[in-house]
């Protein structure tokens, strides 16, 4: 995960676990010799901890397990450790930056989007148009630094062992096939890089049918990120920014939902062949 979510994700942990033990936050900041901003700060994510300060406060929080203290740590040293997306951080937003992180860091990806393809399997002429067709206005270098952004998150699918690619499952709305983004000639090359993507074992591609009718999307795109030692973190994308849940009952709603749709679309063979037809038919 991206150092600005990781440090959230664990000073969020610390603080609650200083409130499952009945401490206040001037009984820490004393003992710890912190001053009360700086152990808040902490507990925002705004500030990294030292090993030596997180050790000392999961043992005044009653956590002395090896295995939990040893995660903890992991957590704190891959808080720190800088992500490749840091260098377009002048371009893109946080949350844009949790986002790729996130999907850095995910062993599985749940992706619904109802009327466009998802990121991670956009050529990058499809993904100039989609840029474009936004009212913001942006420079051309902007507009590049975006596309490099694309290229580079992109490049997740491709992991090599001992690296392994994530597990991607996207399910999509026959809108995002049908409407011509870019042109005929753009989209014709999209429905293509998309069958060609489906040939991977870790991507699974399928299309809900106009014809499915009311179905548990209706409401919007979202992203289910399953991550290697923490708990799912779902991505809901507005018009003004990103929202991310993780308490139980957001996951399971959303991962049902999921669920769902994929039982409610078109297995991966007719969505490929409903792709397939209707690249056919752009061309006609």
């Amino acid at each position: 995960m991206a150092s600005t979510f990781r440090s959230r994700r664990l000073g969020a942990d610390l603080r609650r676990l200083r409130e499952e033990a009945a401490l206040s936050s001037e009984f820490v900041a004393n003992e710890m010799g912190f001053s009360r901003p700086k152990l808040n700060r902490i507990e925002c994510g705004e500030v990294r901890v030292a090993q030596n300060d997180l050790k000392a406060l999961l043992k005044l929080y009653g956590v002395d397990d090896e295995a939990s203290v040893g995660a903890f740590i992991v957590s704190a040293r891959e808080a720190k450790r800088p992500g490749w997306w840091q260098a377009f951080q002048d371009t893109i937003p946080r949350t844009y930056a949790d986002y790729i992180a996130l999907e850095a860091a995910a062993t599985e990806i749940k992706n619904w989007e109802p009327t466009i393809v998802p990121g991670l399997l956009q050529t990058e002429a499809y993904a100039r148009a989609v840029i474009h067709a936004n009212p913001a206005i942006l420079s051309p270098a902007d507009v590049d630094d975006l596309v490099k952004v694309l290229h580079e998150r992109q490049v997740v699918l491709d992991r090599e062992p001992p690296e392994q690619p994530p597990r991607l499952w996207a399910v999509i709305g026959e809108s995002a096939i049908r409407q011509t983004v870019g042109g005929v000639k753009v989209m014709r090359e999209q429905l293509t890089h998309l069958g060609e993507l489906t040939e991977r074992q870790h991507i699974v591609l399928q299309v809900l049918p106009h014809t499915a009718g009311a179905h548990a999307g209706l409401t919007g795109a979202f992203v289910v990120f399953g991550l290697p030692r923490d708990p799912d973190v779902v991505s809901v994308e507005n018009m003004t920014g990103t929202l991310y849940m993780d308490q139980p009952g957001e996951r399971r709603g959303y991962n049902d939902a999921f669920d769902h749709l994929r039982a409610t679309a078109l297995n991966p063979a007719d969505s490929l062949a409903l792709i397939q037809r209707a690249a056919k038919e752009m061309q006609e």
